[in-house]
C-alpha cells in the first residue's frame, strides 16, 4: 500500500487586509499518496495558490494566518512548524514549481550553480559532488548539453527551458512531495505538453508524489490520478480523474467541463461560458459559494452549506442535489 504523504484536514487559511478578513480557504480536506498526482482546479481566486504555499508555509504571516486545521507533511507538523524546521523542510520534503521561472531564478546567477546551491543547502556534498549532481539534474529533465547549459544564465534560456531548469532544481533533493503551481501557464501549446508530458515521466521513474495546480481541466487529463475541484475556498467534488471527467456529480464541476472547447464543436457555435463571477471572500455567502451562478439553485442552497455527500469510493462531492430528499429537476425547475 502507498505510503501517505501528505494530509490535509479542515485547513482554514484567512489574510488580514484594511478592507477586513479575507478566509481565502474554508475547510479544505485533501491527501496525497506516495507515487500520486492529485490535480487541484478551479477558477482563479478559489484558493488552490493559497492552499498550496500554506503546505511550505511560504504566505507571508502577517497578513496571512492558519486560523483552524492540520497539515502533516511526511510526518511533519506543518502548522505548528517554525521558520528553522521550514527551512529543512523546503527543498527536502517538498519543492514547488512556480509558474514564471523567470521571477523565481536569480537572473544574476547562473543556473547550475542555483542548484548547486540548493542542493548543498540540504546535502553533504562536496562542492565537486553537487555540480555533478545539479548536471544529472539538468540531463534527466532533457535540457541537451548540460554541462554547457549549466554554466548559463536563466536570461540565455528559453522559457520552456527555464521551466525545466526549475523542475531540476525542485526535484535536485528527491522530495517527497513536488507541488507544481499552474507549470505552464507562461509557456505556448507546444511546450505545455512537452512539460506535461515530463513531468508524467519523471512521475514513473521516481515515485514522488506532486499536486497539479491548475485552471484548465484539459491539463490534467493524461496526468492526474485524482482531482479535486476548488471554489470559493472549499473542495466541492473529489474523485479519480474518470469520476471527475464521466460521473461529475457538483455543477461547478459540469460548468468547468462544459467549457472547455470541443472537437465536434461547430464552427461558428459559441463557447461555453460560466456566467457571473466568484463570491467576495471578504464577505462569504452563507450557503453554497457557487448558487449565484448555478443553474440548479434551491432555496436552501443560498441559505445553508452543503454537507458533504459519498458517491463511491473515494468520490464525494457538496451539493443539495445529492440529498435523498432533494426534488426531481421537473419539480425544482431548473433551467436549460
Amino acid at each position: 500500500m502507498a505510503e501517505r504523504v501528505l494530509t490535509i484536514d479542515n485547513l482554514r487559511v484567512s489574510f488580514d487586509t484594511y478592507a477586513g478578513e479575507v478566509q481565502a480557504v474554508r475547510g479544505v480536506t485533501l491527501h496525497v499518496d506516495e507515487g500520486e498526482v492529485l490535480a487541484i482546479v478551479g477558477e482563479s481566486g478559489c484558493g488552490k495558490s493559497v492552499t498550496a504555499q500554506t503546505i511550505m508555509k511560504l504566505n507571508p504571516m502577517p497578513p496571512a494566518r492558519i486560523v483552524d486545521g492540520e497539515i502533516n507533511l511526511a510526518g511533519h507538523d506543518i502548522v505548528h512548524a517554525d521558520d528553522k524546521e521550514m527551512q529543512k523542510i523546503r527543498g527536502n520534503e517538498v519543492a514547488m514549481i512556480f509558474q514564471d521561472p523567470m521571477t523565481c531564478m536569480n537572473p544574476t546567477t547562473r543556473v547550475g550553480k542555483q542548484i548547486v546551491e540548493s542542493i548543498r543547502l540540504h546535502k553533504h556534498l562536496s562542492n565537486a559532488e553537487a555540480k555533478a549532481e545539479a548536471i544529472r539534474c539538468l540531463e534527466q529533465v532533457k535540457i541537451p548539453n548540460p554541462e554547457e547549459r549549466a554554466k548559463q544564465y536563466p536570461h540565455e534560456y528559453s522559457g520552456g527551458m527555464r521551466q525545466r531548469a526549475m523542475i531540476a532544481m525542485a526535484l535536485s533533493c528527491n522530495p517527497k512531495l513536488l507541488i507544481a503551481d499552474e507549470p505552464t501557464t507562461a509557456l505556448d501549446v507546444t511546450i505545455q505538453a512537452q512539460i506535461m508530458e515530463l513531468l508524467a515521466e519523471l512521475k514513473e521513474k521516481i515515485n514522488t508524489a506532486i499536486i497539479l495546480i491548475t485552471h484548465d481541466l484539459g491539463v490534467v487529463a493524461g496526468i492526474a490520478d485524482r482531482v479535486a475541484v476548488m471554489y470559493a475556498g472549499k473542495v466541492v467534488e473529489t474523485g479519480t480523474t474518470e469520476e471527475i471527467f464521466y460521473q461529475h456529480k457538483h455543477p461547478y464541476t459540469e460548468a468547468l467541463l462544459r467549457s472547455l472547447p470541443s472537437t465536434d464543436q461547430g464552427k461558428h457555435e459559441p463557447l461555453m461560458s460560466i456566467p457571473g463571477t466568484p463570491p467576495d471572500l471578504l464577505n462569504p455567502p452563507r450557503g453554497c459559494g457557487f448558487a449565484a451562478r448555478c443553474r440548479h439553485c434551491m432555496q436552501i442552497c443560498k441559505e445553508e452549506q452543503p454537507p458533504e455527500f459519498t458517491i463511491g469510493d473515494g468520490h464525494k462531492a457538496s451539493c443539495w442535489l445529492l440529498h435523498p430528499d432533494c426534488p426531481s429537476a421537473e419539480e425544482r425547475g431548473a433551467k436549460g
